[in-house]
């Protein structure tokens, strides 16, 4: 019998298809604009040209985002709570279909339980649902100390100062209602104990890697100092920032 692998899905899947077979329809005009001459060669070369940046390149870069976001684990050995305390309790914001929530479970030696909150919409990652991350959390043997909800960024459901670790990782820039980004920095301050741990990873816009494999999608985040500002707004303290091509993680304590 065929083992069960768990089903993580894309991110922006039918963003992604769409914006490159957009691009291809610009290729297809871009190289028969060669092939002819008179003012339609040039609308053809110029028309093509522009759907080639407007949707090919950001097309391509979001795939090449999916891709390098699968290597964002890495994040998981800067979770320095997770060997150094006893039955941590965390929290990770918008955990989708669990890919980094149970990478994180998997490293639990002390003990310790996560939970993983999300609106669960389909627009952003393929396959996104409730039973889908419960269902992954049970293929990759970690349903025991793990537990999935609904739950927003803006109104996290669990009481002040519960959790010794707070993850969100690349979430907040869709937050887009007004004031939620604020309104979701105050949340996951409240529920941090003092001295709690919060991992905020998002790509940073003025990047030269994200601008290059991102095109013009870059502008769907924000700039580093927009999260930095926010931050120190919500009285976060020792806060740090690393970042691997473009894709930054920021520590931050309570």
């Amino acid at each position: 019998m065929k083992e069960e692998k768990p089903k993580y899905g894309w991110y922006v899947k039918n963003l992604i298809i769409g914006f490159n077979i957009i691009g291809l329809l610009g290729i297809t005009a871009f190289i028969y604009g060669f092939l002819i001459n008179g003012l339609l060669k040039i609308i053809l070369l110029i028309s093509g040209l522009a759907i080639i940046l407007v949707f090919l390149w950001p097309g391509i870069g979001m795939v090449m985002m999916h891709l390098l976001l699968l290597g964002r684990i890495y994040l998981v050995s800067k979770m320095k709570g997770l060997d150094e305390i006893e039955n941590p309790q965390i929290l990770d914001v918008g955990c989708g279909t669990g890919r980094t929530a149970i990478r994180i479970a998997k490293e639990l030696k002390n003990g310790g339980h996560l939970y993983g909150i999300d609106i669960y919409s389909k627009l952003a990652i393929q396959g996104n649902a409730l039973d889908t991350v419960q269902n992954n959390a049970h293929i990759e043997k970690v349903e025991n100390k793990t537990t999935f909800q609904y739950g927003s960024a803006t109104d996290i459901p669990f009481e002040d100062e519960k959790f010794d670790i707070v993850n969100a990782s690349s979430v907040l820039h869709e937050v887009h209602d007004s004031n939620g980004q604020e309104n979701a920095m105050q949340e996951i301050y409240r529920v941090l104990k003092p001295g709690g741990c919060f991992y905020l990873s998002e790509w940073n816009r003025t990047s030269w890697q994200c601008v290059a494999i991102g095109g013009l999608c870059c502008f769907a985040f924000k700039k580093k100092d927009h999260w930095k500002t926010l931050l120190e707004k919500y009285n976060f303290k020792e806060i740090t920032y690393e970042t691997t091509a473009g894709f930054g993680i920021f520590t931050a304590k309570k």
